[in-house]
This record gives structure tokens, sequence and C-alpha cells, in this order.
């Protein structure tokens, strides 16, 4: 496994993104601090274009972590997403016929306004791309307990999702090997397939 391309250190809290470079040839990528007053520390927006060596399809992927606001806090999500999305619209326009796919610590769940707006291609003033929730999750992705806050979201139509969601790790009040959250994972088709 690799780490994408454009990777030079830590710009912020983010989503490295690791691919399987025997499957993979990664195009362009990298990671840029969103740069908004976001709490708690820098947050990072990280992208990767891979083209399928055995077919040559390509995919964009990539993620972020959104800051931490008890009560939600709407337009420094929208300005951290954003910084995400002028990246994921970017490597778009560069590769049309690639599908995104991309991931985060969203600190939000599915019923907040900024997820639902996400949904439906708008992020504050900005236009972009519809998304589905490809991961589906339901359960507590958070040792804290309460709804998912930890999201896989992919160009709506893209793909098909064949199963998603917790992998059952982790257990409410307790750190999952030194980490406050619980995995999620989508497995997914798209192209010709």
């Amino acid at each position: 496994f690799q780490v994408q391309p454009g990777h030079t250190g830590w710009k912020g809290y983010g989503t490295d993104i690791f691919y399987n470079s025997d499957k993979w040839e990664a195009l362009e990528g990298g990671v840029q601090t969103a740069g908004c007053s976001s709490r708690g520390g820098n947050r990072a927006a990280n992208w990767v274009v891979l083209k399928d060596k055995a077919t040559g399809e390509k995919l964009i992927t990539g993620g972020i972590h959104l800051s931490y606001c008890e009560g939600g806090c709407d337009s420094l999500h929208e300005c951290e997403l954003q910084a995400l999305y002028a990246k994921l619209d970017e490597m778009k326009n560069k590769h049309p016929s690639a599908p995104v796919v991309w991931m985060g610590d969203m600190n939000r769940n599915m019923q907040a306004t900024v997820m639902q707006n996400l949904l439906n291609g708008r992020i504050g003033s900005m236009t972009t791309f519809k998304a589905d929730d490809v991961c589906k999750t339901t359960g507590s992705t958070h040792m804290a307990g309460g709804g998912a806050i930890d999201h896989i979201f992919g160009e709506l139509g893209a793909f098909k999702i064949r199963e998603g969601g917790t992998t059952g790790q982790g257990l409410i009040g307790q750190h999952l090997d030194g980490s406050d959250h619980f995995p999620i994972y989508s497995i997914l088709d798209f192209g010709r397939r």
C-alpha cells in the first residue's frame, strides 16, 4: 500500500488516503490545509486520482475531518467542505469520466442540514455534484455513543452499493486500539462491470 501522492507532511486533521499500488496507479493527488478558522487545529483536504491497472478506469477519492462543534457549526463545516470539494471538483474537471467517492469524520449525523445539503449538491453558496451516503451506517461510530458521525459518500448514481456500515469493532465507552472512533466500510461497484 502507498499513501496518496503529494502527501508532504501534516497539514491538518484529515483523511490520508492509502491505496493498493498493485491494483491502482496514482495519477495525481495531494493534501492542503483547509484555510478556515477550524476548531481544535487545522483541517486538511486530501485527494487522489487513481487508475485501475487492469481496466484503465479512473476513480477520484479523498477525505477530510471536520471540526468538532457541540451543537454544530454549519458555516465552519461548509468552509471546510468547500476546501475539499474545490479539489474534488478540480479533479472531476480534469478527469470527467472518473466517479468520486470520499470519506471523513464529519462530526455530524446524516440528518444535519449541512449533510442534507451535501447530498443535494450544495455546500453553502457552492454548487457541486450530488452525493449518496454509500456506507449507510446506522450504528454509533464513536465511543461516546450516539448516531454515526463518520461517513462515506459517493457521487450520486455512480456506484452500486453491495454492502456497508460499521465493522462491528468497538464498544461504547472504550477506545478501540487508541481510537475514539469505530471503523466503517463500503463495498462498491463502478464502471464497466
